[in-house]
């Protein structure tokens, strides 16, 4: 069992520091004031709560929610969810230097007048926590400010002491929590069932509606490739959530380079790094993002993507990228079985948003498990104690699958996340995931499917309640599964419409640490008796089938045969024309020629032939064959 919450901050505008209503955040509190021994307080997290910086209004907005992530330096990541509204200050202006000495040089008397104006200053509820359930946090932060804005009696520092030290959540597979801060209010939280699988609920169906097929397949090589990802966007709620899809569809890898879903506008140069992120930024800062050489950039309000120009972004090749595209449009319109059909039967119903999501990351998990079939078979652990080494024979599963000309498949089996897939799921003996069951029924599936195109809609929708299941494991707390046990029912506070509007609405008031502490300490004595917290068992390890050999290579060569011998003939007519004097028949197909030299059997094929047209070792060439001969 762990915290849900770590700490919680309140985020203000410091005053003192203000220049021209442009100033730095401050934080006014934290609870609890001394860092928890497991987990350190992030410095410079007032960065993140404004991310395009702290700055005077002259008019009231609406409170705000969004989540940053921050990551340690042990490549954990700690989610800071932030509630931003507006507190009103007025602010007293002074008169310009000029209007005095005129004033001083006037005979006729001035009266003493003092002008006021109100601004709006920001501040921020913040919580960070290690753990993952945004939409919880979304709800704990709305009773706080729900309390505070109504006035309702509760005190504050009884909630927040209750946030910070009652809730405890059990690991992934763990049963579901039920919860109150003290407002009155009814929560639950359930865990995923397996811990190494991602939660999307609808981020995935969200990319894929906003960029589109096409832009979306591009950008995931671009993100298995190990390029830099800049996405734009003026919402962060947007910019969160496809971040959070482009790391889902890496499943069964993990991103493990920068990744800074909501980077503040203070922190730009972080994007001159050069290493490999993943970073989404507000669109204020389009200008300045496009001058970057090398990152691609993708507007998620307006759906489009710009590739720089030095920028090659490697694809699957063939059948397995044509199968991508296929499926997808399958997933996504349904009415494209029947469209051409003379008496259309009616429209297929299109699943709901959430199942939508994870029928897409399921066409992207069958995608990677066709392309790293039988990757069990080329692993050798090579130490077992004290803790499992192994190693991963490239050359031989490249060669194996007849992927060694695949230029995506190489840039995946080089990259750090392949690595950490061998670490991770390299051992024999562990618990087992989604991810071992589709590799292991895979092949039969694939077997099946070629013999009835009709079953890939269906075992992609299997594996789509699979990852359903996964996400909603308590049938009680999901009315989708059609069970008849009633479901629980959560009553969370929220503010009446227009009460951010109030004009005589007093500041937040500084909370009390010690009567917070000393909720903390009450309800963590309380937790420590409870027997229900230490009966908790973790998913039983159980040996890892290899599942079926890596086969494939004759199958590309076949689909590569012809397409090789048409190169292999465009490269010895090349040569002929050299030879014979016919250099613009040479020089017209010199760039199929360039282009063909790519491969290595095209090469060895270029020394042959010059071998046999050039018995000697000492030839004489023309200057137009030397040329073109070099070239």
């Amino acid at each position: 069992m762990s915290r849900l919450v770590d700490y919680f901050v309140i985020v203000g505008f410091d005053h003192e520091k203000e220049r021209g209503g442009l100033s730095n955040g401050i934080i006014l509190q934290r609870f609890p004031e001394v860092n928890w021994e497991d987990t350190p307080f992030h410095d410079g997290i007032e960065w993140f709560c404004q991310p395009q910086g702290w700055a005077l209004s002259t008019e009231r907005s609406e409170p705000r929610f969004y989540v940053s992530v921050l990551t340690d330096v042990d490549a954990n990541r700690h989610y800071c969810a932030c509630l931003c509204f507006n507190e009103t200050v007025a602010i007293t202006p002074t008169k310009p230097a000029d209007e005095d000495e005129e004033s001083l040089d006037s005979s006729r008397p001035v009266a003493n007048i003092t002008h006021h104006s109100i601004m709006y200053a920001p501040k921020c509820l913040v919580i960070v926590s290690r753990q993952d359930y945004i939409d919880t946090f979304r709800n704990c932060l709305g009773i706080i400010y729900t309390v505070w804005v109504e006035n309702l009696g509760v005190p504050l520092e009884t909630l927040v002491g209750n946030l910070l030290g009652c809730v405890l959540v059990p690991p992934a597979g763990g049963p579901q929590v039920r919860f109150s801060i003290g407002a009155g209010d009814r929560q639950a939280l359930q865990p995923p069932a397996a811990p190494p699988m991602p939660v999307t609920h609808t981020a995935v169906h969200m990319l894929l509606r906003l960029l589109g097929i096409h832009n979306s397949i591009t950008l995931w090589c671009a993100v298995m490739s190990e390029h830099k990802v800049l996405l734009v966007s003026l919402a962060a709620a947007r910019l969160s959530a496809a971040c959070r899809a482009l790391a889902a569809l890496m499943f069964p890898f993990r991103y493990a380079h920068v990744y800074i879903p909501l980077l503040p506008a203070g922190l730009a140069e972080v994007l001159a790094t050069p290493t490999p992120f993943l970073i989404g930024v507000h669109s204020s800062l389009k200008e300045e993002v496009s001058e970057l050489l090398d990152v691609i950039v993708a507007d998620l309000d307006v759906g489009s993507l710009h590739i720089p120009a030095g920028v090659n972004i490697p694809r699957p090749e063939g059948k397995l990228l044509s199968s991508l595209q296929e499926a997808l449009a399958l997933v996504l319109q349904p009415e494209l079985k029947s469209a051409d059909s003379a008496f259309a039967p009616p429209p297929p119903s299109s699943s709901p948003p959430h199942m939508m999501d994870k029928e897409i990351r399921a066409v992207f998990m069958r995608t990677l498990a066709k392309l790293l079939q039988g990757y069990r078979h080329c692993l050798t652990i090579i130490r077992i104690h004290p803790s499992p080494v192994l190693t991963f024979h490239k050359a031989g599963f490249l060669g194996a699958r007849g992927l060694s000309q695949c230029p995506f498949a190489v840039r995946l089996l080089d990259s750090m996340f392949f690595n950490g897939l061998v670490a991770e799921r390299g051992p024999p003996w562990r618990p087992t995931d989604i991810w071992d069951e589709l590799v292991q029924n895979l092949p039969e599936q694939m077997r099946l499917e070629s013999l009835n195109n009709e079953l890939e809609l269906e075992h992609i929708q299997e594996l789509a309640i699979q990852l359903h299941l996964n996400e909603n494991p308590n049938p009680q707390s999901d009315g989708s599964q059609g069970v008849s046990t009633q479901t629980y029912s959560q009553r969370v506070l929220r503010p009446p419409e227009g009460a951010s509007a109030r004009i005589h609405q007093p500041p937040l008031p500084a909370l009390d640490a010690a009567r917070v502490h000393a909720v903390i300490e009450e309800v963590t004595a309380r937790n420590a008796n409870n027997p229900k917290l230490s009966a908790l068992r973790l998913p039983a390890p159980r040996i890892i089938p290899p599942g079926a050999p890596p086969t494939g290579a004759a199958e590309h060569t076949q689909l590569l045969l012809t397409n090789s011998a048409r190169r292999l003939e465009v490269l010895r007519s090349c040569i002929a024309a050299i030879f014979e004097c016919r250099y613009a028949d040479a020089r017209k197909s010199l760039p199929g020629v360039v282009r063909a030299l790519r491969a290595p059997a095209a090469r060895a094929a270029l020394v042959r032939d010059l071998a046999a047209r050039l018995p000697t070792n000492k030839h004489l060439l023309q200057p137009h064959q030397f040329e073109l001969v070099v070239r």
